[in-house]
């Protein structure tokens, strides 16, 4: 849970009901706790953490005060530390377009470590390790945002498909549709983002 704009409630419940492990990026405990989940662990400095959320987690606090990496590295980083597999970010967007995207920037970070996604109302977004598999409904929205160049990105299952195309950071990929699921894009080298959209909304 990092400490930025929160999901609707009922989005952190369903985040929370299937994980193993909640941990907050500092202050972003607070808005874990107002929506009734039992943070396991908060990591960070510390700074944005007071009150009753800090009296409530008495232990369930670790202090890392590395000015070189944000609260939600931290909290990544413990994550990683104890073995998980998969690491799903809430939180992450709102408010500081550079906070934004640099919490986007950690999906490229932990390429081969584990399975990154930072999940909201609207999207899901990963980044594509080779092939990645779009099984949602046709007209589900999917974007698709390089981060720098990315070389032989293919999709099949779209409905505007790409074949070996060069991306770079630029508009160029965002608001396709699912026509046919499962839906598939992969890229030959660099990193891609996958935005997979949370509703269904086809073009005319």
């Amino acid at each position: 849970m990092a400490n930025g704009e929160p999901p609707s409630a009922g989005l952190l419940r369903e985040l929370g009901a299937a994980a193993d492990l909640i941990v907050a990026a500092d202050g972003g405990a607070h808005a874990a706790m107002a929506a009734g989940l039992r943070v396991d662990m908060a990591v960070g400095d510390l700074d944005s953490l007071g009150g009753e959320a800090r009296e409530s987690l008495g232990d369930r606090v670790l202090l890392r005060a590395d000015p070189n990496r944000t609260d939600l590295q931290k909290a990544i980083d413990y994550c990683l530390e104890g073995g998980c597999g998969e690491v799903d970010i809430a939180a992450a967007g709102g408010g500081r377009a550079d906070h934004a995207l640099a919490n986007l920037a950690l999906l490229t970070l932990s390429r081969g470590k584990a399975r990154l996604r930072i999940v909201d109302d609207l999207f899901e977004v990963s980044l594509v390790e080779g092939t990645a598999v779009v099984d949602a409904p046709p007209g589900t929205v999917v974007s698709l945002v390089a981060i720098g160049e990315c070389r032989g990105v293919s999709t099949s299952g779209l409905r505007w498909d790409l074949d070996r195309k060069t991306l770079a950071f630029s508009p160029l990929g965002i608001h396709n549709e699912v026509a046919t699921t499962p839906a598939t894009v992969s890229v030959g080298s660099g990193d891609l983002l996958l935005f997979r959209g949370r509703w269904v909304e086809k073009h005319r």
